[in-house]
Parts: C-alpha cells; structure tokens; sequence
C-alpha cells in the first residue's frame, strides 16, 4: 500500500466510524433540546430561526487586540479555518464584497494593556452570528480568544468540504470558575515541546486557561538549571527542556490566554536531585536514577542551610521564565523515615521545638514560604501543603477529594479539586461530569423510625496492589423494604447509595451505585446468608470481589455525611484541575488519553452549575471528539496509528476497529496494580499494545446506551439500532482471529476476541428475544448473568466493555 493509499484509507475508517456515530447521536437528538455542538456549553445562547451560509472565502477584521496579540490571532484564525477548507483574507478589496464578514472587536476597537494572563481575568465574550455577518465583541483578548473558541467549534460542527452552514445565534458567556486547568506530567514520561503545544492547542479549544506543568520528581528532571547543572546532566536521561524551550512554550500558552504554572517538587519525590547532588538529601550517600513507579525515601535535608539555598536559587530561575504569580512546590507523599532516622534532622527537630515529621513539614514549607515571597510569588502545592501557619493566599490543590477540600475552604484558603479529573486514569466522561465542586449532597442521614429495621454489613475489597479498601454499608428496611442505605469507604464519610432495585433478581440481594474516589462504583451484594455478605464491586468497568459479614449491634447514629460547603466559603473554591500523570501515557497516546473526555471536565468548570444533563453531554461530547480532531488534536489519528503500528502493512483494520469498540482500558488503577505484579511497573516497561491505543471509554457502547435509553421509553427502534451494530461486530471476529494470529503484537487478544464473541452472541440472543416481544425468565437471566459476571471476573488491562452494556440489556428484557 502506497503512503497516500495508507493515509487515505486511515481517514476512511475516522469519518466512516464518525459518521456512523453522528446518525446515531442524532436520531436521539431529535426527541432532546435542541442544542449546539459546543463544549464547554455557553452561558446563554438565544438560537434565531434562521441559518447563514459562510462563503469559502471569508474577510476578517480585528479591532483593538493587544499589539504583541494581533499577528499571533490573525495568524491562528487563518490556519484554523483552513484546517477547515476556508481561506481569510484580512485586507478588504473589491474582490470580497461578497466573502462573509468576521469583526472581531475587542474594548470597542480601543488599545489596552491587558496582555499577560492572570488570575480573575475577564474573560467574558459576545458572539453574533446574523445575515449581516459573525461579530465578536470582548471586553479584552481573553474573552475574545474564547469567543474565537466558540465559533472555530460551531463551524468545524456544521462543515462539510462543500459547504459550511451556521445557526444564527446570539451568545453570551462567561466562565463559573476562574481557575480551569490541565496538569501533565512530564516526569515520569518526557513530552515533547510539539506535544506539549499540541495540547495547548487543545485547552484552548477548551477554554482551559492553566497550564500546570509537572518538571520535577523521583524519575527526572526536566528543567535545565544554570544554577544546579548537573541536575538535568545527571538525573535526565539527557530528556529535558532547555530553558529557550520553556520560554517558548510559555509565551505560546500566554498567546492563547493560559497561564502556565510549573512544579517544582519539595521536600519529598526528590530522587532526581538525589543523583545530582546527594548532599543535599537527609541520607548522605550515592543515589542511582529511579525509573520505578511509586514513592520513594528520598527526602531534601531541613536542617542544612544548603537547602534553602537552592530552593532559593531554583526559584529564582524558575521565576525569571514563568511569569505566572504561583509556583508550585508539590508538598505531597512525604514519608519521613530518612527525617525520623536522622541524628542531624532530630537534633534540629528539638532546637526548633517541632514535635514531629507533620510539623517538620510545615516548618520547611514556612521557609519556602518566605523564599517564594521574596520572589514575589505565591505558595501553591497539594493537600498536604495545607496548615494555618502558611498564609491565606496559598493555593491548595486537593488530591484526596472534597473530604479535605471541604475543610480548606471552612478555614478560608483558597482550593482547587482534583479529584475525579485524574485523566491519567481511565474512567468515563459522565463520572468526570457528575464530579461537581459545589454539589448540594444530602448532607444528613434520614432517621429511622420505630417501625424500621436496621441493619449493617462490614466488607473488604482486596486490590491487586496496596491495601484492601474496608467499607461499611448501613440499611434501613420497613416492612422488609429496603428505603435507604449508606455507604463508608475506607476512613472517609458515609455516601448515601442509589438503590438499583431494577437490577436485583431476589430480595436478599442488593446493588447500589455512589461515585467514590475511585470512580463510578456500582456494588452487587448477596445477602442470602445471614451472617456473610459476598459479591462484586465495579469500579468503572473493573471487577473487584467483595467478602463481608454483618455487624451484630450497629450504632445508626454514627453514619455521619460528608457536610456541604456553606455558601459563605463557596468563594474559597476557585475551581480545579485535570491531572495527567504519564506512567501509563507516551506521546504516540497521549492526545487519546487527554480528549475527549476532558471536554466534559472544561464544561463542568466553565458552564452553569445546572447544566448536568448526561444524555446530553454526550450528544456533544461525540461531536467535539470529531471537531477537535477537525481542529488538529490527535486522538482519532492515535487510535488509529497505534492499532495500525501493531500489524503487518497490507492488514485491513476494519475488524480490530469493530473489536476496539467493544474494549475498554481497564479503569482505576487495574493496569497499574497488574503491570506492578508483573514486574512492569517502571519506566523501561513498553507501551505499544493494543489496550494503549484504546479510547478511554468506548463511544459505540456510549452511543448503544442511548439507544437503550430510548427503548426502554418505548423507542423499539432504539433496540433494532443496537441489533444492527451487535449483527456487523458478529460478521468481523472470524477476520479479527485470523488477523491476531498472524500478528504477534496481538497475541495477548487470543482469549479476549473470543470472550468477546460470546459476549456478543449473548446480546444478540437477548435482543432478540426483546425485538420479538419475548421477555426472559429470571432463571434464564440468572444463568446469562452468571455466565457475563465470569468473563468479567478475569481480570485484565483490558475490559470486556461490552458485557456490562449486555447487562444492562439484560436488565431490560428480563421478565
């Protein structure tokens, strides 16, 4: 196959995949409100009836954009609409009296001096799409930028090689938070100064405006210093950023309106300064570069005066290439065993009257503190920065959720969440858009009455790595009717559950559902044993066994809620932050790991706190993923490269797409935890498999939900469209097998295409009988959820995705 041949038939598979898709996603549409393709979702958006047809040729105008601005955009607007078969002309002549006209206006076509990006900018925008042309009206470059955003989306949306037709519409928006970013981690795999933009790129799209970028830790570091050179001579693996590099990087993100602010990693995952200068590391010996994942001893020295020396002249270089007003100092995972046996750090432990490692901890931060003010920046770095000897106006980026959160911004200082956005983890756009910073939660337990049952089952999940989570579930029955329950996971606060009464086939049995830190967890217990509780629990689509055994004298009074943030601290929340970090993640996936989905975490953080329709989301969502491919982020093209770089060159891929859709990386930290027994846990373990080039979530499955959706509202073209698509994967595994077996990149798919075939054999079965109105007997439904819960139960970087959608359709069609 020539290369030309070889590229085009790759864009055939994107727009054939995509098409099919969008038919879908459309046919749900149509009994839904009529939205736009647009994510995040403005804030108001007053649709006019008519359309407007913009001409190939178009004519811009731009008015009163910061001068160090004005040839970045104009050059920006014209590559993006040529990405989209436009050209722009930006000097008007006889020849464009018929071209569409874009005016963008920014402070009503007057100069200012608003130019670097900061906190609290505004960064609100107007966008007029009428039959007298496209207006952009912004109050300063940033605002502008977003509405650019805006309409580059609307057209990639609603354009085709011929033709690009746009709703007239009026839009008004503004962002909810004012903190809005992505962290990628550079560390542990190096990203490239051209992936690095790429993403930008993407935020922008997004309307993300922080860029957090992780250069320091146990396995490299990626900054070069002048100051401490053998920091990035020694412990880089020669793969880091010159600091011409950063600059560049930094002053392209100032160009698209992000901030970018680094880390820089104290007083722990120091295992990269240790290489470099040991002598500055509480335990003074040789130290080899750590290429494991995980945390390790290696802890800076607070009792030598050397210390803060560098930390000072690291800052200070840090400073002289990052603009931006915080620097982050990371602060978190200290395990302070090399502080506790240390005569030289106990000895000044008990000069200073610190008590113990926690406030040894606070008593380095005080320091760096003082360091960062002379500096003239401000303090951020994870939870465990957090204490009320540091100022007010430190930044503290939660890890451990709205637990910590929640106190933060009681004490009034400033937070940000991170948790449910880690995106280096595999989990679902919904949980990702559920995760909401402000969320009104029962924030009180109902009390039972006189009439009511309790009672309360202790339970385990063992974890292929680390500690096994204990959970507590409390319930309350009247009448041997289950009417609420609760959930305690580890040493956090109760969650009230969702009951999932649908999905139970016996009245000993219980399945639930509460987002948890780990993911979506959905619990099945069986509780026909009085005394013993056994099931699973699906975090996302990874099983987990669950053995328990009830508590024999329960005190209800001690299921406690998580309390909400009173409205007076609300402000304290400024928003939150994607997190990527890269163990799992090279440059050949990580546009596949990044979007879409954070997509939807943008839409969380920019749009209004009522926006929450997931049905919705998702008819969006499938829209952008092909916009933003339009737009020139590589997710599609990663998916389709990677699966393509495992097989012989003449392989048609057809097959493996139709197998790809029914698989999902395997959520959590399940491919984590499996690589770490297998003894892959580490930086030289390779990443060029078939679960590294899949789609976080599998939008065909998304995509048959919907359908599902539909038929149980009484739509039986719902289910013919999931028998459709269930019918064309059946046609392809016989080419799926032949092509694993000729390719050994594929051998670890032998057994997973076959249990996927049954699984889909299953479907069609149950399909089937639904379609022809025949509703299946619990015995049936018992033996068919055995069978699925057993493929699942095999345990494997890759999921089996398209049985839990079988449950589901299961559930449906069950008598």
């Amino acid at each position: 196959m020539t290369l030309s041949n070889h590229k085009l038939s790759m864009a055939k598979i994107i727009v054939i995949s995509v098409c099919l898709f969008m038919m879908m996603f459309t046919q749900q549409a149509s009994a839904q409100e009529k939205s736009l393709a647009l994510m995040p979702y403005p804030q108001s958006v007053k649709l006019l009836p008519e359309q407007y047809t913009l001409t190939k040729n178009v004519q811009l105008k731009v008015q009163g954009v910061h001068e160090k601005r004005q040839s970045f955009i104009n050059k920006r607007v014209v590559s993006q609409f040529a990405k989209l078969g436009h050209q722009v002309i930006q000097q008007p002549s006889v020849d464009s009296e018929g071209f569409s006209k874009i005016n963008l206006i920014i402070n009503q076509g007057k100069a200012h001096e608003n130019y670097q990006p900061t906190l609290n900018n505004d960064e609100s925008y107007q966008l007029k799409i009428s039959q007298q042309g496209i207006d952009i009206l912004a109050n300063n470059d940033f605002g502008a930028l977003h509405g650019l955003a805006t309409l580059m989306q609307l057209i990639a949306a609603n354009n085709s090689s011929q033709i690009t037709i746009l709703p007239q519409v009026v839009i008004n928006d503004f962002p909810r938070f004012p903190w809005r970013g992505l962290m990628i981690d550079s560390v542990r795999h190096f990203i490239s100064v051209k992936a690095i933009k790429r993403q930008l790129d993407g935020m922008a799209i997004a309307k993300l405006n922080v860029f957090h970028w992780h250069l320091t830790d146990d396995q490299g570091w990626r900054f070069e210093s002048k100051a401490y050179p053998k920091l990035h001579k020694l412990a880089s693996d020669g793969q880091y950023y010159s600091q011409q590099e950063i600059k560049d990087v930094v002053h392209y993100a100032s160009q698209l309106g992000i901030r970018v602010v680094p880390e820089f990693d104290v007083p722990g995952h120091a295992s990269a300064i240790a290489v470099a200068y040991p002598e500055l590391i509480t335990e003074k010996k040789r130290y080899s570069m750590e290429d494991g994942w995980g945390v390790f001893d290696p802890l800076l020295d607070p009792s030598n005066p050397d210390v803060y020396v560098f930390i000072d002249k690291i800052v200070a270089e840090f400073t002289s290439l990052f603009p931006d007003e915080y620097l982050h100092i990371g602060g978190d995972e200290v395990h302070p065993i090399q502080w506790q046996k240390s005569e030289a750090v106990q000895q000044y432990m008990a000069e200073n009257n610190v008590k113990d490692s926690h406030e040894l901890q606070v008593h380095f931060n005080e320091k760096v503190q003082t360091i960062l003010t002379k500096h003239q920046r401000k303090m951020m770095g994870w939870d465990e920065i957090y204490h009320p000897k540091l100022p007010k106006d430190i930044m503290v980026q939660s890890w451990r959720g709205m637990e910590s959160l929640s106190q933060i911004a009681a004490n009034q200082y400033q937070g940000l969440l991170s948790t449910g956005f880690y995106i280096d983890q595999p989990q679902s756009s919904a949980y990702h858009y559920r995760n909401e910073l402000l969320a009104k939660r029962p924030n009180a337990v109902v009390t039972p009455s006189s009439e009511d049952t309790i009672s309360a089952w202790q339970f385990t999940m063992p974890r292929l790595k680390g500690n096994a989570v204990q959970g507590t579930l409390a319930m309350v029955s009247r009448n041997n009717y289950l009417i609420h329950a609760y959930v305690k996971l580890n040493n956090n606060h109760y969650q009230k559950v969702q009951l999932e009464r649908q999905l139970t086939l016996q009245q000993t049995q219980i399945n639930f559902t509460v987002d948890s830190w780990m993911g979506p967890t959905r619990g099945e217990f069986d509780l026909s044993d009085p005394t013993t509780l056994t099931g699973r629990i699906l975090v996302g689509n990874a099983h987990y066994d669950v053995q328990g055994q009830q508590i024999n004298e329960f005190d209800f009074t001690s299921v406690k809620l998580l309390p909400n943030i009173l409205p007076e601290h609300e402000k304290n929340i400024l928003g939150g932050e994607a997190t990527l970090w890269t163990e799992l993640v090279t440059e050949k996936n990580i546009d596949l790991r990044i979007w879409p989905r954070t997509f939807a975490i943008a839409e969380r953080l920019w749009s209004a706190k009522s926006r929450q329709n997931i049905n919705q989301m998702y008819q969006r969502l499938f829209k952008i993923n092909a916009s933003a491919a339009k737009l020139g982020l590589h997710h599609l093209q990663q998916n389709i490269n990677g699966i393509r770089g495992l097989v012989f060159p003449e392989t048609r891929l057809s097959s493996l797409m139709m197998l790809a859709e029914q698989l999902e990386p395997a959520h959590y930290y399940t491919r984590h935890h499996l690589k770490f027994k297998k003894g892959q846990y580490h930086q030289r373990a390779g990443l060029n498999s078939f679960v590294d080039y899949l789609p976080t979530e599998s939008l065909a499955l998304v995509s048959m939900q919907q359908q599902l959706y539909a038929f149980k509202g009484g739509d039986k073209a719902g289910l013919q469209t999931i028998v459709n698509t269930m019918r064309q994967w059946h046609t392809s595994y016989d080419e799926a097998i032949k092509i694993i077996k000729k390719n050994p990149k594929l051998s670890t798919l032998t057994e997973v295409v076959y249990d996927v075939r049954t699984i889909n054999t299953l479907g069609l079965t149950v399909a089937h009988s639904c379609l022809a109105g025949v509703k299946i007997r619990t015995p049936e439904v018992k033996r068919i959820k055995q069978h699925l819960a057993n493929l699942h139960r095999n345990v494997r970087e890759i999921s089996l995705a398209s049985g839990l959608f079988v449950e589901k359709l299961l559930d449906a069609c069950k008598a």
